[in-house]
């Protein structure tokens, strides 16, 4: 049944490969995005990192060229992206970028156990994972004590989106991230996940490692999928960022599109 699932997730991603970087540099909201969670990673000054759902290799990549950084391990289900990163990594020729083929739940089998300091998850790669408990056991197991793991999800409660579908009189739409099985994105093809909650990611990390931080993102901000409500620059796009920035202050954090977590791993060599 895993191995299904795998092919799956594998096979949707195999058919964005070709066009997906090309479609996250056109958008400035994915941008914005993915600069404040590379700044929020390094923080935390690492040098061995591991990214789970690298896709084009567009951070691994990013990360690789900083001269304290020694090596960037990923691990995509993806053989597409996997052959698009290995493409990257012969040009740089340098080995500090080490793309390998298979899934969260499998990472400590395909890196090692304690080999990287920091582990990154940008944009909701673990929403496909069908044993969160599994993916937070093999995270403890690769990080060094003391490392740290920068994670994202798809959230559950995106309260804007469920309000505006349920006002359009879409139900269907309006209740969909809060089944057992979510579809994704796209209104044409499906791709079989699940948005988990802050309740569910704390229960399924938390006998591994300690939360020490966590954000919300695009609360009221539109998400990344109606950028153009509010366009780059705009005085509605600068005003909602600077709210959704004092809403991480309130129990509205978690209602946004986008959660990110750190977690730490203890200082020793098991909790």
């Amino acid at each position: 049944m895993r191995e299904d699932y795998d092919e799956v997730v594998a096979e949707y991603y195999n058919e964005e490969a070709s066009t997906f970087e090309q479609r996250a540099e056109e958008n400035h909201v994915l941008m914005w995005l993915r600069d404040d969670f590379r700044e929020i990673t390094l923080s935390f000054k690492p040098r061995k990192l591991l990214e789970i759902g690298y896709g084009p290799g567009l951070d691994m990549t990013w990360f690789a060229d900083r001269e304290e950084t020694e090596i960037v391990h990923g691990v995509d289900i993806s053989p597409e992206f996997h052959e698009i990163v290995k493409g990257k990594a012969l040009k740089r020729n340098d080995s500090k970028v080490v793309p390998h083929i298979g899934s969260a739940e499998d990472i400590a089998s395909v890196i090692g156990e304690r080999g990287v300091d920091t582990v990154f998850v940008y944009f909701g790669a673990l929403n496909t994972s069908k044993d969160l408990k599994k993916v937070a056991a093999g995270i403890s197991q690769v990080l060094e004590p003391g490392g740290v793991a920068i994670l994202t999800f798809v959230n559950r409660w995106y309260i804007f989106d469920i309000l505006w579908n349920a006002l359009l009189l879409r139900p269907r739409k309006s209740l969909a991230r809060l089944g057992e099985i979510w579809t994704g994105y796209s209104p044409t093809r499906s791709l079989p996940s699940r948005c988990f909650s802050a309740r569910e990611i704390r229960r399924s990390f938390q006998p591994y490692l300690d939360l020490v931080e966590r954000r919300g993102y695009c609360i009221l901000h539109p998400a990344w999928y109606r950028k153009h409500w509010a366009p780059k620059g705009s005085i509605r796009s600068r005003l909602l960022r600077g709210i959704d920035y004092f809403l991480q202050w309130t129990p509205f954090w978690n209602f946004g599109e986008y959660s990110l977590y750190v977690f730490e791993n203890p200082n020793m060599d098991s909790k």
